[in-house]
């Protein structure tokens, strides 16, 4: 019979395991009384934590739609949660939404249901969403911190992922190698960028496209910041904001998140 995991039984199994010092294990748990109690759920260091991405419409239609299609699920909601946020964020300031790094469209469909949210809330036509792969997995990498090989992620196709995000006219794929596949859009203004690259130098090469183009306030989502899988990741994100005025605020789940300062220039 599996056995009940609760609060209460946390330090006694920790315990048998013998992985901690149970002494060092505090379960916290919100009153009864706390409103939307039940997504507050542990997520670290054993607290039980606000969790809107459990609630989220966006969030959990984008989780449907992919489950429907036997696609890559958002199984990490917490890390959909921070597009959505950002997302919203942002959805008063001028400028495209960019992802780059989409493989089978599974943050790319959530960005088009937060497009498609905010034209119906304003009343207006749908931003411009550009979405950024080479479509037949990772580049050849040599650089030294990249754990990733160029044959990690081939399991999409361009075909794959027009057909999981949608046809709709708003929507640019741009299938090729940052930064080659940003020819033509050196004029663009962004609010957002999704930055899910996994390397280094596309990475870093996304980073100079994306930041001067990035309007006041505008946000840039780097996923694999924190990730023991992606080193190279932070290292490209760290080099090039060193000396510029905007720092990168990681986040617990490995997500970061730069904010623009300043004029576009």
């Amino acid at each position: 019979m599996p056995r009940i995991v609760t609060a209460a039984t946390i330090p006694q199994i920790l315990s048998e395991l013998g992985s901690l010092d149970v002494q060092a294990v505090h379960v916290q748990w919100p009153p009864l009384n706390v409103p939307d109690r039940k997504l507050y759920q542990p997520y670290a260091r054993g607290w039980a934590t606000f969790a809107p991405w459990l609630a989220d419409p966006c969030v959990l239609a984008a989780g449907r739609h992919l489950k429907e299609r036997g696609k890559t699920n958002l199984n990490e909601t917490d890390r959909a949660w921070t597009l959505a946020a950002a997302f919203r964020q942002t959805r008063v300031l001028a400028g495209e939404v960019w992802e780059a790094g989409v493989y089978q469209g599974g943050s790319a469909t959530l960005l088009k249901l937060l497009v498609q949210e905010a034209a119906a809330v304003e009343g207006s036509v749908p931003t411009t969403l550009r979405l950024f792969d080479s479509f037949a997995g990772l580049p050849v990498t040599d650089h030294p911190l990249d754990v990733h090989q160029g044959s990690d992620f081939q399991d999409t196709s361009l075909e794959q992922v027009r057909e999981t995000v949608g046809p709709e006219e708003w929507i640019d794929f741009r299938p090729g190698w940052i930064p080659a596949s940003f020819a033509g859009l050196e004029t663009a203004c962004l609010r957002m960028a999704h930055i899910d690259l996994d390397l280094y130098q596309p990475i870093l090469d996304c980073c100079e496209f994306t930041y001067s183009r990035l309007a006041p306030g505008g946000m840039l989502v780097i996923d694999d910041y924190g990730l023991p899988s992606c080193p190279g990741a932070r290292a490209a994100v760290d080099q090039f904001f060193r000396g510029r005025p905007e720092a990168p605020f990681p986040l617990i789940n490995g997500q970061c998140l730069v904010v623009r300062h300043g004029e576009r220039v």
